[in-house]
């Protein structure tokens, strides 16, 4: 085997595919976890780990609502040998022992496929960084009777829900951590879990949902980086020392000077101070006028008023960092904040291909098999895209992960090499119908190419049509 600098991109792919997902959770190692987490307790049990664990991830991609009495059919169909009554499966998915192995096998699965760092993405911008690490969730319902279990965010939702906390390492491509919580969970309520897994050097990239003064203190104190949307109610200050905060849209009339792209060097947090730059874009009139008829919308469908200070603060987008200037210009990171809609994608995907919001049943440990179960499939899926992804790169061109993962669900072929474990084969395939894979040409960058090219944010409008959202374009599923 040639060095890897000297291998072929499809090559060193293959080799990675083979040394990442067919060394992945033989069917021993499924069988030795079904026996500690006690799904399996008796030696004479019908029913093996490796079978169940199969059923409850690729079994039920393809029939996302599928009964007991269909689980059994598919059962039967891959193990003639094993005749189970769907009574028999629902006592067998409806416990502890069931709940344990699949959040077992999910976070097994999270860290085998997690272990190499070593970057698939690298741009100029984003090179000083350990990872660059994304976090948001999403929110799925399931049935009322449920609400004991997975207490909904109330108001017009569900009364019960279930949120996935998420987090993605843009830079390696891979999963960094999965969670479940209830759906009446606040974001900001665990802005501060990533505090644990977070090192030196990483940059961590959220929305305001998950805004932490704590947090921003304590990446400062471990030599780590942020980038976020300023808040509206947050307090800023021109000095460390200064009594009152700032009033910015005055401060920007008063010292922007009418630029387009404006820098203030601030303090951020009354009790915090904490030195960050204030990066402030003055929005586009067509744009910044569409932000503002959705707010007074949205404040009309809530019943609440909206402040005029509120409408004149929508005229600008306000980031804050504590990443140098010396790294990052000014006119940079609104590009690079627009990398946080590969999250809503992922998302996008999970509801839509792998239909992760079915979730048919009224027992808790159903629905906690059914979400772990489907997790592992999207985790084995996106090291086969993130992996076909850079194929498509080397030739300058990019993936559809719509039209991918559709051709990974037809015709079982994700299913039989999932069962055996054996993944290159399918890997090569899919490269062979890579043309049949990748996105159209269009003349619009994606946001990966307008960090390459280091395109500052108010230029990459000009691509935009100023009158869809922002994030409607950025979150397109093709």
């Amino acid at each position: 085997m040639r060095p890897d600098m000297e291998q072929t991109p499809l090559e060193i792919t293959r080799a990675q595919i083979g040394a990442e997902l067919e060394t992945w959770f033989k069917n021993a190692a499924c069988e030795s976890l079904a026996r500690e987490t006690g799904f399996i307790q008796r030696s004479t049990s019908r029913l093996s780990g490796s079978a169940f664990f199969n059923l409850l991830t690729v079994g039920t991609v393809g029939e996302a609502a599928i009964s007991y009495e269909g689980l059994c059919d598919v059962l039967q169909g891959r193990h003639p040998d094993v005749q189970m009554t769907p009574q028999a499966l629902c006592e067998r998915m409806n416990s502890e022992g069931a709940v344990e192995f699949l959040k077992s096998g999910l976070e097994r699965t999270l860290q085998e496929l997690s272990l190499d760092h070593r970057a698939t993405v690298e741009t100029a911008w984003l090179v000083p960084f350990r990872r660059v690490l994304l976090q948001d969730s999403t929110y799925i319902e399931v049935n009322e009777t449920l609400a004991g279990d997975f207490k909904g965010s109330g108001g017009n939702a569900s009364k019960a829900g279930v949120k996935i906390d998420y987090s993605y390492d843009v830079k390696s491509e891979k999963a960094e951590h999965i969670a479940l919580r209830q759906g009446a969970d606040s974001d900001q309520g665990f802005a501060n879990d990533l505090a644990a897994r977070v090192q030196k050097n990483d940059l961590v990239i959220r929305d305001l949902g998950y805004f932490s003064l704590d947090f921003f203190a304590f990446l400062v104190s471990i030599g780590a980086f942020f980038l976020s949307r300023l808040g509206f109610n947050v307090n800023v200050y021109l000095t460390a020392d200064a009594r009152e905060p700032v009033n910015l849209i005055r401060h920007i009339n008063r010292f922007g000077g009418g630029d387009k792209t404006m820098e203030f060097k601030v303090f951020l947090g009354q009790k915090h101070r904490i030195p960050i730059r204030l990066i402030v874009y003055r929005l586009p009139r067509d744009v910044y006028r569409q932000r503002q008829k959705a707010a007074i919308k949205a404040a009309k469908r809530k019943g609440r008023g909206i402040s005029l200070a509120y409408l004149k603060f929508l005229k600008f987008t306000f980031y804050i960092t504590n990443v140098p200037e010396t790294l990052w210009p000014m006119e940079a990171l609104g590009t690079i904040y627009r990398l946080r809609w590969q999250v809503e994608l992922t998302f996008k995907h999970w509801k839509s291909l792998f239909r992760i919001t079915v979730l048919k049943g009224s027992r808790p440990e159903r629905i906690r098999c059914l979400i772990y179960g489907r997790l592992i499939v999207i985790l084995v899926v996106q090291r086969l895209l993130a992996r076909a992804a850079a194929v498509a790169v080397s030739e300058q061109r990019e993936l559809s992960f719509c039209k991918t993962i559709q051709w990974l669900l037809r015709g079982g072929r994700l299913a039989k090499a999932f069962i055996d474990r054996q993944f290159g084969g399918l890997f090569k395939r899919m490269v062979a119908c890579m043309k049949r894979l990748l996105k159209q040409k269009r003349k619009r960058l994606t946001t990966r190419q307008l960090i390459v090219q280091q395109v500052g944010y108010l230029d990459s409008f000009s691509d935009l049509d100023p009158l869809v959202p922002e994030d409607a374009i950025l979150g397109s599923c093709s």
